[in-house]
């Protein structure tokens, strides 16, 4: 055999034993910096999908693009061991497009947090054994309270979740009421309550205990943030001036139409989707929005929202002859009858969310309802959820 024979055999069996290797090799990512990573993040504001993809949909880009932000803070975080993680600060006078989010040096996403709200700002806790990220949100509710809320995110060196958020402060019209925290250590924080006035919380205590299964700090109590909740739930303004206009122009600017305050009108009529919720204080609508979260596919439909209890209602009308398991990945197994046929599932655990599905027929007409709460917010207000899916009426 000659010398070139035997050389092209070696190639060839080379070829054949790495080429596998070799071609699934993948594409070198370019270098992760503050610079290039806040490059990558302007790109993806003003409505560059591909960009935005490589972020991990870090923007929305079914809203309209907007590139009129408040602040961008991009910067480092480490964990205790050192690796290091990049922080993403994003904020707009419309808190709709507001976004904190990390990734990890190979831009894989590892937070996005879109709840956040006002004015934002961040700093970096570190405790023996652990670090957090503390968010404070400083905002207003309903045109009349100022309220203040804490989140703490913990960071690992694989992952980086939420572990805390309270609120610390309510300036309501008559007093000013302060929830301090005194201790964080890794297993419990310890806080303080006072008023500026006489209260029923003035010198109360609470204390939130890590819970090792759900990764967070709970207390048995939740003193103030209860309070603020009642406190705001049954606020009576008689100023004439109308509740919440903020949020609501806020959505209008991006050009979503919010319909009438669904406070005052809901409970009343028919909208032209072709059904009827009535629902309770603080709710606002979003019409015709692209839906993704739980579904196979984006489909457009109403989605409500309660920015003070954390919950979110989404109804959407879906063919008479398909079923909710053509959209949703969740079977909905158990049945009523009676003026409409619905089909139901049992409440489902998200981490740290319960989600419902609900599919009601009439005649020609079918529509999914996906209810979406904390777990504490689902127990909470058990009553006022069954009241709202009891009250959904459709026009058939």
């Amino acid at each position: 055999m000659n010398m070139k024979r035997i050389f092209s055999i070696i190639l060839i069996s080379v070829i054949l034993v790495d080429g596998c290797s070799y071609f699934r090799r993948k594409p070198e990512r370019m270098e992760i910096s503050v610079p290039a990573l806040k490059i990558l993040i302007t790109q993806a504001i003003n409505g560059n999908a591909k960009t935005d993809s490589s972020l991990s949909n870090l923007i929305d880009l079914s809203l309209p693009v907007n590139g009129n932000y408040n602040n961008l803070e991009v910067g480092n975080i480490f964990t205790p061991s050192g690796k290091k993680y990049f922080t993403v600060l994003l904020t707009y006078p419309n808190p709709i497009y507001n976004r904190l989010a990390i990734y990890d040096s190979d831009l894989d996403l590892l937070l996005l947090d879109k709840s956040l709200n006002g004015y934002i700002s961040q700093s970096i806790i570190k405790l023996k054994t652990r670090e957090y990220l503390k968010v404070v949100e400083d905002f207003k509710s309903r045109n009349i309270f100022e309220l203040n809320r804490v989140s703490l995110y913990q960071v690992t060196d694989s992952s980086v979740f939420l572990v805390f958020r309270d609120y610390t402060k309510l300036i309501s019209p008559k007093d000013i009421f302060t929830q301090l925290i005194t201790k964080i250590s890794s297993d419990r924080i310890l806080t303080e309550i006072t008023s500026s006035k006489q209260s029923p919380i003035l010198g109360k205590s609470d204390a939130f205990n890590y819970n090792y299964s759900e990764r967070k700090f709970t207390s048995t109590q939740n003193i103030f943030s209860n309070f603020v909740v009642d406190q705001i739930r049954n606020f009576k303004d008689i100023s004439g001036i109308q509740e919440i206009t903020d949020f609501k122009s806020e959505l209008e600017s991006v050009g979503i139409d919010t319909g009438i305050d669904t406070l005052k009108t809901t409970a009343n009529a028919m909208n032209n989707e072709g059904f009827s919720l009535t629902l309770t204080d603080n709710w606002r609508t979003l019409k015709n929005i692209s839906i993704t979260s739980f579904l196979k596919e984006e489909i457009k439909g109403t989605r409500y929202i309660n920015e003070t209890i954390g919950a979110s209602i989404t109804v959407i009308m879906i063919p008479a002859e398909d079923s909710a398991e053509m959209f949703v990945n969740y079977n909905l197994d158990k049945i009523t009858a009676g003026k409409y046929r619905v089909r139901y599932s049992g409440k489902i655990e998200l981490k740290k969310d319960f989600v419902q599905f609900f599919e009601y027929s009439c005649g020609t007409k079918k529509y999914l309802l996906i209810l979406q709460a904390s777990k504490y917010t689902y127990n909470e207000y058990k009553d006022v959820f069954q009241n709202i899916i009891n009250s959904f009426a459709i026009e058939c």
